[in-house]
């Protein structure tokens, strides 16, 4: 598998877990307290996923 092709699925899978991510946090009623622990928690996660995918996105204009 060319370098290339390792990086395009890569970053179809961090895009992929980003989605994700994202429609668990929408899931999340927001006005409940007991939830927003595990929201802070989930944003954290896409967080990472976010940086990743930037220092990724960087890492393919090279």
């Amino acid at each position: 598998m060319r370098r290339c092709d390792i990086m395009n699925e890569n970053t179809s899978n961090l895009e992929r877990k980003i989605v994700e991510k994202n429609m668990l946090i929408n899931s999340f009623d927001k006005h409940d307290d007991s939830q927003q622990t595990k929201i802070q928690d989930v944003e954290m996660e896409l967080d990472g996923l976010l940086y990743q995918y930037y220092k990724m996105l960087g890492n393919k204009k090279d």
